[in-house]
């Protein structure tokens, strides 16, 4: 621990590290998955010959998956332990999306994977590694140094709010499945 903690602030540069890392990661996975919804300028194969129910629970996870990266980016910086774990299986999410895809495991297509769509799958396993690693450090860290989870304040949502943006987000995943399961089947 006297590696951590030493008089040239070393552990306040690192926990800026870890608060301003995690956060810039799981905003740039969410948006490389999120350039790669099927009918966009990227992801152009076919996956009409997986069944309907397969591909729409995969577009489910998916779009899951990115908006809750989005979401998490929040409690991360509120350096809530929990996000920190959160963020940690979700970078490990985006590396087995990718390391499938990219390993003609899951999904398979009979088209060919473009450049551009290789080149994002890579940078995305690529950026899914340090989230992972930045996640898991940042969960250390706060059970090592006994951290406080910072306190919600005059600046939380009210239940009407929090069912508000639950449902704009609900009816947005929706949509975003919704499209990515008709253009993936050629609809």
């Amino acid at each position: 621990m006297t590696t951590i903690i030493s008089s040239n602030h070393q552990p306040a540069q690192f926990l800026k590290a870890i608060q301003y890392g995690a956060p810039a990661l799981l905003a740039l996975s969410s948006g490389l998955l999120t350039s790669l919804v099927p009918g966009g300028l990227i992801e152009t194969r076919s996956f009409a010959h997986i069944n309907p129910i397969v591909l729409g629970s995969f577009n489910t996870f998916l779009t899951s998956l990115s908006l809750l990266s989005l979401l998490l980016i929040y409690f991360v910086w509120q350096r809530q332990r929990w996000a920190y774990a959160a963020s940690a299986i979700t970078g490990l999410s985006y590396f087995l999306v990718y390391v499938l895809d990219l390993g003609r495991l899951f999904p398979v297509s009979p088209d060919a994977m473009s450049s551009a769509l290789f080149v994002i799958e890579v940078l995305g396993t690529i950026v899914s590694l340090p989230l992972m690693i930045v996640s898991v450090q940042g969960l250390w860290l706060s059970r090592e140094l006994s951290l406080p989870s910072p306190q919600v304040g005059n600046h939380s949502f009210t239940r009407v709010k929090q069912f508000t943006a639950a449902l704009v987000i609900a009816l947005l995943g929706l949509g975003i499945i919704t499209f990515a399961t008709r253009s993936a089947m050629g609809l």
